[in-house]
């Protein structure tokens, strides 16, 4: 069945500009009417297309994604990365490995960045991790709504609340108090070291110094 150009843009769901761009290119053909007008075999026009898209698709790959909030918890992080592995191989998935040590609360971690980017430029075909919050500690359903947009399916192995959320918790108020204080009071001040020493009280904390901060 050949079609204008109008009606092939609307059964594909695609721009005029781009099935014109996409014949400029050499990706599709068309027929032209004695007053040059276009027209487009819709049949073919779907199995180019739905052929491309399926060739994209089988590029893609599976991402692990892990999540410590300190140094001090690399162990965690080398656990959380080999269940993902031994997940991902059990169902023969391509993967690539993305980690990150800092805190929940920034969404300026590198491997959080890469993880959206990958999103964005639709090279992701699922993403795999162990908790929700090892994305974000709040916000996740953000990122989980742009997956759900370009397509990009979230499996999250352990459903239930993390063992370490109650300590990573604390750790991501201490950092919040840590950085609030150091911009009021300055990094070095006693009045600073005062706070955060009496907050570490407050919350019982006996972790690292600078309660995990990345900021």
């Amino acid at each position: 069945m050949k079609v204008p150009i109008s009606k092939a843009s609307k059964e594909l769901g695609v721009s005029i500009d781009t099935l014109r761009r996409w014949e400029k290119e050499g990706r599709i053909t068309s027929e032209r009417t004695p007053g040059g007008h276009r027209r487009y075999d819709l049949e073919k026009l779907r199995q180019t297309v739905e052929g491309e898209s399926k060739g994209k698709d089988e590029d893609k790959v599976t991402v692990i994604y892990a999540r410590v909030s300190t140094p001090n918890k690399k162990d965690d992080l080398k656990s959380q990365i080999e269940k993902l592995e031994l997940y991902c191989a059990s169902k023969g998935w391509k993967y690539k490995v993305i980690q990150d040590i800092g805190s929940g609360l920034n969404y300026n971690n590198k491997g959080l960045l890469e993880l959206i980017k990958l999103i964005e430029t639709d090279q992701i075909e699922r993403i795999v991790i162990n908790y929700k919050d090892r994305l974000l500690r709040f916000g996740s359903e953000i990122v989980f709504e742009i997956c759900k947009y370009h397509n990009v399916e979230v499996v999250i192995l352990n459903e239930d609340e993390d063992i370490t959320y109650e300590e990573e918790l604390v750790e991501d108020v201490l950092s919040i108090i840590s950085v609030f204080s150091a911009k009021l009071y300055g990094s070095r001040s006693h009045k600073n070291k005062k706070i955060v020493r009496e907050a570490k009280k407050l919350f019982d904390y006996e972790g690292e110094s600078d309660c995990g901060t990345n900021s």
